[in-house]
Order: C-alpha cells, then structure tokens, then sequence
C-alpha cells in the first residue's frame, strides 16, 4: 500500500494595487455631445472637471450647416425643437421657422455617414477602455441615427441620453445642465 504524497499548503497573498496611477475604469464617463456635422467628446473621471478631448467635424459638411439646423440654445427654427421650446420634448429637427432650408438626401447620406464615424470612433475608445460610461447628448434625429449605429458592447455601455443639441454651449454651460440633471456629480469648490 502506498503513502500519499504530503505537499505543503500554499498561501496565496494578494497584493494591493495601487490606483492612484491609473484610477478604476468604471469612474471614467464619456459624454459625446454632437449634431448632424460636429461631435464634442468630453470625459468625466472621479472628481475631476469636465474636460474636452475632442472636437470632430463632418469634413464634408456645407460651411454654416450646423449653424444653419440649430441655434446656441440647441433650437431649431424660429418655434424649437417640435414647435414648443420646452426642454425634453421630442418633435421633429426642423420646427415651424422660415430660416432652415429643407434637406436634401445629400444632407441624409452626410449624416447618416457622420452617425456612423461618430459610433465607430466611441467602439475603437471602448475597445481601448477609454470609458466605462457613455452619455450621448445629440439632437433627436442624429441621437437616434447614431444610436442605431452603436455596437451592442457600447449599447451597454450607454448610461443615459438627452435629445437636444448642445453642441455649441461652452464646457461650463455643458457641465452644469449635466450636473442639474444629476448625471454629473456636483463641482468642488477650489481649495483655499
């Protein structure tokens, strides 16, 4: 009969990681604030102000075409979005004003290409685990134009959006309706 062969018992010991290098993932939101011819991207990490990464344009878009669809506040036409004016209410791009000229299927093709290189550019930042969460902030019909074209992986990752163009508010302007409504965590007052 044989023995069984005695091994000692191993410890596993865990060493802590140390984050103040590289912070966790899952605090790293990407907020992509865009129209049918410009996308902001910004980033949102721990206990940092909003920061701006990056300014993409529609290369082939008229001079003036995002200027030409919205105003400053993310209106459209001299009624807003739907006619109404009211923040959050979904209607159609163009509302009841005279200055906005009809679209063309030149303009559908541009931003329905524009949709996709904007998805494509946050599924090659998703890849590189740029961000955990995504906030996408667009005017509704770019907004469901591009969701239609985001992989299932950033689908997941899609944390909220807001359909309603705000991609010509400044940085400050961007951050506080984002903080208003709760979706970013409120500024820290500056150290003394």
């Amino acid at each position: 009969m044989q023995t069984p062969i005695q091994t000692p018992v191993q410890t596993l010991v865990q060493t802590p990681v140390q984050t103040t290098i590289n912070p966790p993932r899952s605090h790293t939101t990407w907020i992509a604030v865009a129209d049918d011819s410009r996308a902001r991207i910004f980033q949102s990490r721990l206990d940092e102000p909003l920061r701006e990464l990056e300014d993409l344009m529609q290369p082939q878009s008229r001079p003036g075409d995002h200027e030409r669809h919205a105003d400053a506040k993310g209106h459209y036409g001299s009624a807003g979005i739907g006619g109404s004016g009211s923040p959050g209410h979904h209607g159609t791009i163009h509302g009841a004003g005279h200055s906005a000229e009809p679209r063309t299927s030149t303009d559908d093709k541009l931003e329905a290409q524009f949709a996709r290189q904007l998805a494509q550019r946050l599924e090659g930042a998703r890849r590189e685990g740029a961000y955990e969460h995504l906030i996408l902030i667009a005017a509704p019909r770019f907004l469901g134009r591009v969701r239609a074209q985001l992989s299932p992986q950033v689908a997941k990752r899609l944390a909220h959006t807001i359909a309603k163009d705000l991609s010509k508010l400044s940085i400050t302007d961007i951050e506080s309706r984002l903080q208003a409504q709760a979706l970013l965590p409120p500024a820290k007052p500056l150290s003394q």
